[in-house]
Parts: structure tokens; C-alpha cells; sequence
């Protein structure tokens, strides 16, 4: 496991990363294959140590695994002004463009890559497959806001970048912006990407030891993995779609980590 220290030119800021190396990366002269875990919102890169098994995963996989920060409530795009950090943050330009050439460069990844990320970070991971064809070649998405131009789900995100501190003004402006960012509008562009779609329905599930605030969570932003597995199906697009009874809470999204990583793992090793 090795942190990196960041002067990122794309955040206008330093910032750190955790990189997960195989054990034979040392004594190999090639690059590796690489996965990319996107957090979600009101959390940091260090979430997928915390919560997950993904230092035995990676382990025993024998890839490499970055966990890449993306700002409080960042969602992975280029603001428009400043955030409470005091800089304009190019989220997009440091996941999709600042880091691969780093970790190339530095630790030998290769171009061949997968995605997933959980809430906000699985909104990431669907947005970079659709603005940067080929970037991954698969994607998984847990709990991911994949309509956020649904009905309510503007006013929810604005209310996720106030509560962060964040004016709303500072990330997508129009109608416009909006609609070029949800991935449901765009989906046509996940054509030839194999695509992982989980989500809960906000009820009690069998790994909610008590009723939260995630069911709340999971009942919002759950429909939109629905509205885009929808879509999908309306455009002939293939995808792997679990919805199940549980909260927008962490024993759900381990398990779906666990369960799709020989979906993310198969494309890693081709």
C-alpha cells in the first residue's frame, strides 16, 4: 500500500491517493493492469480500506488498485469557481487525464482499466465511461446518482453541495450543464462498455442491523440505477443489473464489491 503525495496542476492544490501494488511488482519490468475505486460523497479515498476487502482482492488478484480522492462533493467534473478549499477544481482533468499519465509513468499501469465506485463515486465511474470512451473497459456502479436530472434529484444535489459548504452556483450552471451530465441522458454513450448496476430500494435489508439514514438515502437516488437499466434495455444495451432489498449503507456495497469483482477482474486480464 503506498500513499502519494499529490501537487495536482488539474486541482490547482495538493492532494494525496492510495495506490495498492502487487507483491511482484518490484521484480517485474511490465505494466499492470489497473482498477480505479471512486468514493462517494462526505467521504475520502481512504473509504474502500475501511469498509471493504479490498487489500485481499487486490491481493490475490495481482493488480494494481488506485483510490483516487474526489472532493467532498466533488462528482468528478470541472467546477466552474472556486470551492471551499479556494481553488477551481478540474475533478475530471485529475482522474481521467493527471493521473493515468502519473501512474504510468511512476508505477507502470497500463492502459488497460476498470472502474467502480460507490453513491457519487459511482457516479464517476459512469460519467468517465461516457465522456472518455475506452478510458474503462468496464464499469461497475453501487448505489451510483445515475439520473440526476430525475425529479428531486437537482434540488438533492444542491443540497449535497450546501451541506459541504459549497455554493451551487460553483458546479453545473444551467439546464444545459445538467442535462450533459446525467448519465441517463447519455446513455447511448455506454454502448460497447460492460456495465455492473446495483442499487437498494431504501428498505430493511438483511445487513441493516438497525433502520438509518441510508434508507432514506438509497429510497432518493435508488430509482435512477432503475430509470438507467431502463434505458439501457429500451437501446439494446447489455448491462448486469441487481436491485435488492437494503440502504444506502456500507455492508451492501462490500458485498457487491465482492460480488462483481470477477465481472471487473475478467476484463482486467484479457
Amino acid at each position: 500500500m503506498v500513499d502519494i503525495q499529490v501537487k495536482s496542476s488539474a486541482l490547482r492544490r495538493e492532494t494525496e491517493l492510495t495506490l495498492l501494488v502487487p507483491k511482484q511488482w518490484r521484480k517485474s519490468t511490465h505494466s499492470w493492469p489497473t482498477l480505479y475505486l471512486l468514493h462517494g460523497a462526505g467521504d475520502d479515498h481512504t473509504c474502500w480500506l475501511r469498509w471493504t476487502d479490498i487489500l485481499r482482492l487486490a491481493d490475490e488478484a495481482g493488480i494494481l488498485v488506485v483510490m483516487p480522492p474526489g472532493g467532498r462533493v466533488g462528482l468528478y467534473s470541472d467546477w466552474l469557481a472556486p470551492d471551499r478549499m479556494g481553488t477551481v477544481p478540474h475533478w475530471d482533468e485529475f482522474v481521467f487525464s493527471e493521473l493515468p499519465a502519473l501512474l504510468e509513468k511512476h508505477y507502470r499501469a497500463s492502459e488497460v482499466r476498470a472502474g467502480a465506485g460507490v453513491s457519487m463515486g459511482g457516479y464517476g465511474v459512469l460519467r468517465g465511461a461516457q465522456r472518455h470512451p475506452g478510458f474503462f473497459r468496464a464499469v461497475a456502479s453501487y448505489s451510483g446518482l445515475l439520473h440526476t436530472t430525475r425529479r428531486g434529484m437537482p434540488a438533492f444535489a444542491r443540497a449535497m453541495l450546501r451541506r459541504e459548504g459549497e455554493k451551487t452556483s460553483s458546479l453545473w450552471s444551467s439546464r444545459a450543464s445538467w442535462l450533459a451530465e446525467d448519465p441517463y441522458r447519455n446513455a447511448e454513450a455506454l454502448r460497447g462498455t460492460p456495465l455492473y448496476l446495483s442499487t437498494g430500494d431504501g428498505r430493511r435489508g438483511p445487513l441493516d442491523r438497525r433502520f438509518s439514514g441510508g434508507s432514506v438515502l438509497e429510497w432518493i437516488i435508488g430509482p435512477g440505477t432503475l430509470d438507467l437499466a431502463a434505458r439501457l434495455t429500451e437501446l439494446g444495451i447489455p448491462a448486469t443489473v441487481h436491485a435488492y432489498a437494503g440502504t444506502h449503507t456500507w455492508p451492501y456495497w462490500r458485498r457487491e464489491l465482492n460480488t462483481s469483482f470477477p465481472f471487473l477482474l475478467e476484463v482486467l486480464r484479457k
